[in-house]
This record gives C-alpha cells, structure tokens and sequence, in this order.
C-alpha cells in the first residue's frame, strides 16, 4: 500500500504512473514533461572545472586591470581639480592687488589694502606668502614674470606646466583711472 492509499496495482491500472521515454524524458500522460539530468564522467567534470577556472581568471584579470585604469583617471581628474583651483586662486590674488612688482627673477610683489604679498616660484611650485603665512597656489608650475605694456593693463604670465600659460592683467592703481578720466574730460572742452 502507498503512502495515499493505494496500492501499487491500481495505480498500474489507472494510467498515472510514467513511462521511461526515449533521451531519458519521464512521460506522465497527465502530467507535464520532465527532463532529468543526465550524469557526466569523470573527465568532462575535469574539462569543465578547467574551463570554468580559465573563466574566473581571465574576468578577475580584466576587474584588476578595470581598477588600475579607474585609479589613474581619478588621480589624473584630482590633479587636473587640483590645477583649476591653483589657476582661479592666482586670479583672486592678482586682480585683488592694487599693483605688482617684480622683485627679483620668478618673484612678484603683491600690494593690495595696505598689505603686501609675495608670489614666488620655486622648484615648479608657485607659493604665496603673505608675512608668515606660506601657501602653495598650484604645483608644476614653469614660469612666472610679469610683462610691462605701455598701451595695454601689465600682464603677470604664469605658466601652468607645458602646455598652458595663463595672462593675468594687473589692474592699473586708482590714480592712472583719474589721469586718463582727467585727459578725456579736457578734450571735451568742460571746466570746473
């Protein structure tokens, strides 16, 4: 007797029981078709083992090499960021100023609301000193002068590495405004 009650001759008897098939397929006719799995030798699970460990090595392979190049694209986007902020950090300074002079090859006097300031450059870093605070604007750094002009604002040329040099024009001093406001005024003919 089974577990349901029945016997194992009335089931043969009423259909239900499956019918081995060809390919290893259980044929129920009331039932839907069922593959079994069919078992491997020894020598296709070693082929297979082989297979699979070439497979996860090669894609372990390609997530080192993914992470090595993710790695250098983030250290490349930092110095780049890092580039940008030395760049606007020398603008603030420089249009802040009220006038810059040189004070000796790669050295730059910064005067601005009663203050004076210094941008220096040494070993490729351009460094801003202001009394006995020392900061470093921006690194890689290849040249630093400030360029005289007669009709146009002075310009501080700054060269950010080798292939990028930034023209920074110095604001002219309140009294050169007041010279050239006073000369256009006289060509006009007005008297005060």
């Amino acid at each position: 007797m089974t577990g349901y009650g029945r016997t194992g001759r009335e089931l043969s008897q009423s259909g239900t029981p499956s019918r081995a098939g060809r390919d290893g397929v259980l044929w129920r006719p009331a039932l839907l078709r069922v593959t079994l799995l069919r078992g491997s030798t020894l020598v296709e699970t070693l082929v297979m083992m082989l297979v699979a460990g070439i497979v996860f090595l090669t894609v372990m392979d390609g997530m080192t090499l993914f992470t090595r190049l993710q790695a250098r694209r983030a250290e490349a986007l930092l110095a780049a960021g890092r580039r940008v902020d030395g760049y606007y950090r020398t603008l603030s300074l420089i249009t802040a100023a009220d006038s810059v002079c040189p004070a000796a090859p790669e050295w730059l006097t910064l005067y601005g609301g009663g203050r004076q300031a210094e941008l220096i450059l040494r070993d490729s870093v351009l460094v801003y000193r202001a009394g006995a605070f020392l900061d470093t604007l921006s690194d890689g750094v290849c040249l630093l002068r400030l360029e005289k002009c007669t009709a146009a604002p002075d310009t501080v040329q700054v060269g950010f590495g080798a292939d990028f040099t930034a023209g920074f024009p110095v604001p002219a001093p309140a009294r050169l405004y007041r010279i050239v406001l006073d000369e256009i005024e006289e060509g006009y003919g007005y008297e005060e």
